[in-house]
């Protein structure tokens, strides 16, 4: 009954908001992915995820903000309501979304600045995948604010 109710209550969610949440989702998974890796001449090749490296801080920054917004859907689509705002939903998704572009940006520098030290290095797919995922919730935070104007 309560799995009936959790389905019943995701596609009453707007395309808009279904967007937010698997794109903040998909942002926590791939924060254990690597986001970073070298192969240097002497030495075993390693890589770097999020909490990793010198942008250690700013990777925890990026998985915990992505988690707290997909718990606040979690929270809504459990019907617990424990969470209640002063201001509209959206608004939170918007200012997390441009939250975490800045900190992905960031951590991309931190990433570029450590590919300096090697010869052979690369930022990977994860990095990348959560970006992208960023760029697309931000996209649809700001949509959703358009739609409710």
């Amino acid at each position: 009954m309560k799995h009936a109710s959790l389905n019943k209550n995701y596609q009453s969610l707007s395309f808009e908001l279904k967007i937010i949440f698997w794109a903040h989702l998909i942002t926590a998974i791939f924060c254990f992915f690597p986001w970073f890796t070298t192969n240097p001449l002497y030495d075993n090749s390693f890589y770097y995820n999020a909490f990793e490296g010198t942008g250690f801080l700013i990777g925890i920054f990026i998985f915990v903000l992505s988690l707290c917004i997909a718990l606040f859907f979690l929270n809504r689509l459990l019907e617990y309501r424990k969470i209640k705002l002063s201001f509209p939903e959206p608004l939170l998704y918007l200012l997390i979304g441009l939250e975490q572009l800045i900190l992905l940006i960031l951590m991309w520098s931190v990433l570029f600045s450590m590919s300096q030290e090697f010869e052979f290095a690369e930022v990977r797919f994860g990095f990348y995948v959560a970006f992208i995922a960023q760029i697309i919730s931000f996209t649809a935070a700001f949509l959703s604010i358009k739609m409710e104007k």
